[in-house]
């Protein structure tokens, strides 16, 4: 059922029975501000007809929102700011969560059954791993003469023996380093409550890479992708959204059983280069309603967010409409959902005229 035919019907019938009760504007009455929101039966009935639509089958919209604000001074820093149409809610910081947020995500879930998840990437990872190893260069090459070359001693270990040479293999710490990571990831969601997951593969492709540089990289994404697989066997109740370069993938155990795939247009500037993000998921054999095509708002300074001299929210809401050769597609991502908010005539301006075109009025 319509988002939109099931809140008017809600609204026509909470206006009927207003205006059965009209003698009662006769008399003068000093104006009373908190009239101005609707009574709790309206909107107990509003919020009955959100999580009636949630239910219902639909093209999702999901927002990645930054919480990194824990005493905000701004109205869109609240989770509780997004448009209730919201379907799922990502959040960029999903571990140490104060008291507002937990009342805030839990009031959302009780009122529009809002869910929310956390997330994990492979190249944010990857990134704290190199941000450590580089930490670690000084220590290393504390040992070195003013010219550069190492101390005869410095070469030696305790034993007198030569230490590793440049010839020797090193070991790549990266898989332990990111397991431990990813375990900790995940287990946020038990910690916090969230409903689910998202697990961003974005590591390099084994194409044309040599035998070594091959099985290095193997491990890197088992030390990544083992700890989700382990976790879906324990958390069959939770969601899992897979997104990335799954396409690279050729063991389909985990997006086979997630239960939504996102196809990754956040880096995008035009609706062609999004859309491809989709179609490569979609030839890979993943059906499109399982697929979520993700787009950026605005960043923090106003860039972006544009695809030509349209939203990139509006341009993708109105290409998802479109059909695809294996169906409806299945919905969007607003990535920076939060710095949608802003605008002199309406609030989420673009994320509102998105839920709208993918859910019109039937009177539109």
């Amino acid at each position: 059922m319509n988002l939109k035919h099931i809140i008017s019907q809600t609204l026509l019938l909470a206006v009927t029975v207003a205006l059965s009760a009209c003698d009662d504007w006769t008399e003068i009455r000093p104006l009373d501000t908190g009239s101005q929101r609707p009574d709790a039966a309206t909107e107990a009935m509003y919020e009955a007809a959100v999580r009636e639509f949630r239910a219902s089958d639909h093209q999702l919209v999901l927002g990645r929102f930054d919480n990194s604000v824990k005493v905000p001074s701004l109205r869109p820093q609240h989770i509780d700011a997004l448009p209730d149409s919201i379907d799922m809610v990502i959040l960029a910081r999903p571990d140490s969560l104060c008291e507002r947020e937990l009342d805030e995500m839990r009031e959302m879930r009780e009122a529009y059954a809002t869910k929310y998840l956390c997330e994990v990437a492979y190249s944010y990872v990857e990134a704290l791993w190199n941000d450590s190893q580089a930490a670690e260069e000084p220590e290393e090459n504390a040992g070195e003469e003013p010219d550069g070359e190492t101390s005869a001693a410095d070469g030696e270990n305790g034993d007198g023996e030569g230490g590793p040479t440049a010839d020797e293999p090193q070991t790549d710490g990266f898989p332990a380093f990111c397991a431990e990571y990813v375990d900790y990831a995940l287990g946020l969601c038990d910690k916090w409550g969230y409903d689910g997951v998202v697990v961003w593969f974005d590591g390099p492709s084994l194409d044309f890479v040599g035998e070594a540089e091959r099985a290095r990289l193997e491990a890197r994404r088992e030390a990544f992708l083992g700890p989700v697989t382990r976790w879906r066997e324990g958390h069959a109740a939770k969601l899992l959204l897979l997104g990335g370069s799954l396409d690279l993938l050729d063991d389909r155990t985990l997006t086979d059983g997630c239960d939504y795939l996102l196809a990754d247009g956040r880096g995008a500037s035009a609706m062609g280069s999004a859309a491809e993000t989709f179609f490569r998921l979609e030839n890979a054999g993943f059906a499109a309603d399982r697929i979520l095509l993700a787009v950026s708002a605005p960043d923090a300074l106003g860039a972006g967010g544009e695809f030509g001299l349209q939203s990139a929210l509006t341009a993708t809401a109105e290409w998802l409409l479109e059909p695809s050769r294996t169906g409806r597609k299945g919905g969007m991502l607003i990535d920076n959902i939060q710095n949608d908010y802003f605008d002199t005539g309406l609030i989420f301006r673009n994320t509102r005229k998105a839920i709208d075109i993918l859910n019109p009025s039937p009177n539109n």
